[in-house]
């Protein structure tokens, strides 16, 4: 089974700041940075979205866009 990337490893390696992430894949900028500080975890369904981003994250945000 694939392991759920943590939130700020993923956002790094996909390369933009916190609030260009935030912005991009609709998710609350003080959402992220709980998440990022450790204040907070994301739900199951969130960390189903995250390893959809981490995988395809050029779709998703396609998908976003037609949304």
């Amino acid at each position: 089974m694939r392991q759920i990337p943590r939130v700020k490893t993923l956002r790094r390696a996909l390369g933009p700041t916190q609030e260009e992430f935030a912005t991009r894949y609709h998710i609350p900028l003080g959402t992220l940075r709980d998440w990022e500080q450790g204040r907070t975890e994301p739900d199951q369904p969130t960390r189903a979205y995250l390893t959809v981003i981490a995988c395809d994250p050029d779709g998703v945000r396609r998908a976003l866009r037609k949304a």
